[in-house]
């Protein structure tokens, strides 16, 4: 289509212009008013010279929607739109697309300057005789269209469409104004654009796929001219497409078509015979669903990873200063986002967890999936429809009947948590914490620590929490007050030799894992845990890290007690799995702006070294007992917790099961060096519900979660990680610990300070041939990093003969408390 030529000299553009001025205010007042009032107007409005044109006009800047992808960059799971709205180019248009366009709304539009001067005076004197005619030119329209829907306050709609002969004079300059700085082509354009087709449809695109499911440079003349009929009738076609108003009437906009294919046949822009055939056929609906927000998403399972998405979006700052600024941009800003999620794997996984826990139920059983490296999250798959409507949910397990229950349909982040939604207790999964802060301070793999079937800890409990425990021992009375230590058992009072790290991760041992957080201190595995990942939303331990306290007052840190959410535990294992990088959870690949302009750094992983490589490598080493891969490097010992559900999984893997105390939530977590999935069952209503674990629950998390990775792997190339170091596997620049030999607890202590530890005097006694209140021995044995925590253990004298006294330095050494044995 080739862009009108108008020949004119500065002197003629002047005069053009304030004659058009005047004539502006005359005629368009004409077209809103009497004509006995017409020249009753002000002069002073009427000629005034052209105002300038605005920046909506000059630089518009239409609400686009944004839409949002699967990792294939094809499979659509939702859109974010104020107004669905989709700019497209010209050419990008079916030519009747344009035809059908000019002939229902301006078919002399290539003739005016922007004021159809005969069709103003034409639907004054109809006005006059009773009738209503517009005269609003194709270009006005554009105005019109373009202030109202680059409009920020209610106020600007209203200057912008209220009916005065005011906005009309100005419509009309803005018009002419716009016919001197714009192309005939680049005005068609942006009308295209702008108009309303019903339905939400903004603009041709969103109108062809809405009513057609196609793109517009693939329309028909039949459907060229339905979407030609809607800007001056969009009511007509509102309700067509909503399934429950099916089979409605659609004889209006079936007329108006049939009008605009005469139209066009009448204008030469087709041959009537075109034109008739075009008339004889239905309206051909074939709508696309226009997804809006995460509750409209494509299947509904995908709904907690699209609330998750939007969540990153409004919390990070590439976006806007405020969460409002970047949600309002995520609307409007006509965005193609590429997200992270694996449509299949995630389709996969969440049948699977279905298949093991019915929807219906008020367990949750879910997982989350994160790639290594990265941080994308390629699933977030539970249990749970993501849905508004829980009207009817089952009834609540906390007995709270003044809210509804979460399943079968909710919208609470499940998974993903948030500052009101802390997750599930962590249970052992939280052992991995402990044990990395152990190997980054210098303990190795081969450290033995003792794993008692009960073990008398350095944790003191008073008050209530005396009262409510079932694990404290060893009581005693200071200032007035009731204390007792905290005893951790093992899961069945099992116990056995001084275990490694490989033996102690691999069979959970709660008592060696207690022991070995008091050698290195409860503050140095929740930093552990920070760095890996685990954000600890709203939990005391933050204050009690910030204050100095956590060392003494946060015991059970290791048996992971507190809180997390799934997404947090496949985060921190990834860390591991990739070396000690630790990612930031990232829902998206890649983010293109309207423009074509690519949001590299929005979109790029956040990662930082969280520890050395040497140390999640000996981690990972240990991880691999829990699911029975003995490799080159490792020693395990014992059965695994979770040896039997991965024993057919076929390429390296490492992993942690966890029951938290009282079964109230189970996990396990599985990674390879490309995937890392933590499967978990708790109940979101009541997180801290006793016996929610069952025996055969904690089976499916298990298999279901070898299941998913499985899954998650299958078309990934198979990785390893290298053996761990020498230093990490026996130790660097250790110090030999002194042998204790039934000797006066002071002087033993004074022993081992004077070797460059920490040295201290263990709470309670302990079997040993010696006599009883004497130091047997040190927890641990052999040699330690310098500076680390030794205990030395007193007897109670139970083995002790008067003959033959005992110097057992290594037997009944304290242990950690119970052990995870599943």
């Amino acid at each position: 289509m080739e862009t009108l030529k108008r020949d004119r000299s500065p002197f003629g553009d002047a005069v053009a212009l304030l004659v058009c001025g005047v004539l502006a205010g005359i005629l368009a007042a004409a077209a809103a008013f009497p004509l006995a009032g017409l020249f009753g107007m002000a002069a002073e409005n009427s000629i005034q010279s052209f105002e300038s044109l605005p920046t909506e006009l000059t630089k518009p800047t239409l609400p686009q929607t944004s839409y949002v992808y699967a990792s294939d960059g094809e499979t659509l799971i939702t859109s974010f739109f104020e107004e669905n709205r989709r700019e497209v180019a010209l050419d990008e248009v079916s030519p009747l697309m344009v035809e059908a366009l000019l002939a229902a709304e301006d078919s002399k539009f290539y003739e005016h300057n922007g004021v159809d001067w005969a069709g103003i005076i034409r639907a004054a004197v109809a006005n006059q005789g009773g009738d209503s005619q517009g005269a609003s030119t194709l270009t006005m329209q554009f105005v019109r269209n373009t202030l109202i829907y680059s409009a920020s306050t209610i106020d600007e709609v209203i200057a912008a469409s209220e009916d005065t002969y005011e906005r009309k004079l100005r419509e009309a300059r803005y018009a002419m104004a716009i016919e001197e700085s714009m192309s005939k082509e680049e005005i068609l354009e942006g009308y295209l654009n702008v108009i309303y087709l019903g339905n939400q449809a903004y603009g041709v695109h969103a109108g062809s796929y809405s009513y057609f499911n196609k793109p517009p440079s693939e329309l028909t003349l039949a459907e060229a001219a339905t979407l030609a009929s809607l800007p001056k009738f969009p009511s007509f076609a509102d309700g067509l497409l909503d399934s429950e108003t099916e089979g409605d009437d659609d004889s209006q906009i079936l007329e108006r078509r049939n009008w605009v294919l005469q139209r066009m046949a009448d204008l030469g822009s087709v041959s009537q015979a075109e034109a008739d055939e075009a008339i004889a056929l239905p309206l051909g609906l074939n709508p696309r669903a226009e997804r809006n927000e995460c509750v409209d998403v494509a299947t509904s399972n995908w709904g907690f990873f699209c609330d998750y998405f939007k969540e990153w979006w409004a919390s990070n700052p590439a976006f806007g200063e405020t969460e409002r600024d970047r949600i309002s941009l995520l609307n409007r800003g006509g965005f193609r986002i590429v997200s992270s999620l694996d449509a299949e794997l995630q389709n996969e996984a969440t049948e699977e967890l279905a298949d093991e826990v019915d929807v219906d139920n008020p367990e949750a059983l879910g997982s989350v999936t994160i790639t290594p490296g990265t941080g994308h999250v390629r699933a977030m798959a539970v249990n749970r429809n993501y849905s508004l409507d829980q009207t009817d949910n089952g009834p609540r397990s906390d007995g709270n009947d003044d809210k509804p229950s979460n399943y079968p349909n909710t919208t609470i982040p499940l998974l993903s948590g948030n500052e009101e939604v802390n997750g599930y207790p962590g249970g052992s999964t939280f052992k991995m914490f402990t044990m990395l802060a152990a190997l980054d301070k210098g303990w190795p793999l081969e450290t033995r620590v003792p794993s008692p079937g009960r073990y008398t800890s350095q944790y003191l409990m008073s008050g209530g929490a005396l009262d409510e425990s079932t694990s404290d021992c060893d009581h005693f009375t200071k200032d007035g007050e009731q204390y007792g230590h905290w005893c951790p058992t093992n899961d069945g009072n099992w116990s056995a030799a001084p275990l490694n790290m490989w033996g102690m991760f691999g069979r959970s041992s709660n008592t060696a894992f207690v022991r070995l957080q008091e050698m290195v201190g409860v503050s140095a595995a929740y930093e552990a845990a920070v760095a890996s990942g685990v954000d600890f939303y709203n939990s005391p331990l933050n204050e009690a890290y910030e204050n100095g306290t956590i060392d003494e007052s946060q015991g059970t840190f290791t048996l992971g007690l507190h809180s997390t959410t799934p997404l947090e535990m496949a985060e921190s294992y990834a860390t591991v799995a990739a070396g000690g990088l630790h990612c930031e959870p990232l829902p998206v690949m890649k983010v293109v702006g309207a423009d074509g302009t690519e949001w590299t750094d929005a979109a790029a992983p956040q990662c930082d070294q969280a520890f050395s490589e040497e140390v999640a490598y000996a981690a990972v080493s240990a991880g691999r007992c829990v699911v029975g891969q003995n490799a080159d490097g490792t020693q395990c010992s014992g059965s695994g917790t979770a040896a039997s559900a991965a024993s057919g999984f076929g390429r390296p893997l490492f992993g942690k099961t966890g029951t938290a105390d009282s079964n109230r939530s189970y996990w396990f977590i599985g990674a390879t060096p490309n995937a890392a999935t933590a499967t978990f069952v708790g109940d979101p209503d009541a997180t801290h519900r006793a016996n929610v674990a069952s025996q055969s629950l904690k089976t499916s998390v298990k298999e279901v979660g070898i299941a998913i990775l499985k899954d998650a792997v299958r078309d990934l190339d198979e990785e390893d990680w290298p053996e761990p170091s020498d230093d990490m596997v026996n130790g660097k620049n250790l110090t030999s610990i002194p042998s204790i030999d039934c000797m006066d607890p002071d002087d033993a202590r004074s022993r081992v300070a004077n070797a460059g530890f920490d040295a201290a005097i263990a709470s309670g006694q302990f079997d040993s041939d010696c006599k009883e209140g004497e130091a047997f021995g040190t927890s641990p044995t052999g040699s330690a990093p310098d500076g680390a925590s030794v205990y030395i253990l007193v007897s109670n004298g139970k083995d002790y003969e008067e003959d033959e006294p005992g110097d057992d330095e290594t037997s009944g050494g304290p242990g950690g408390p119970g052990g995870d044995r599943d």
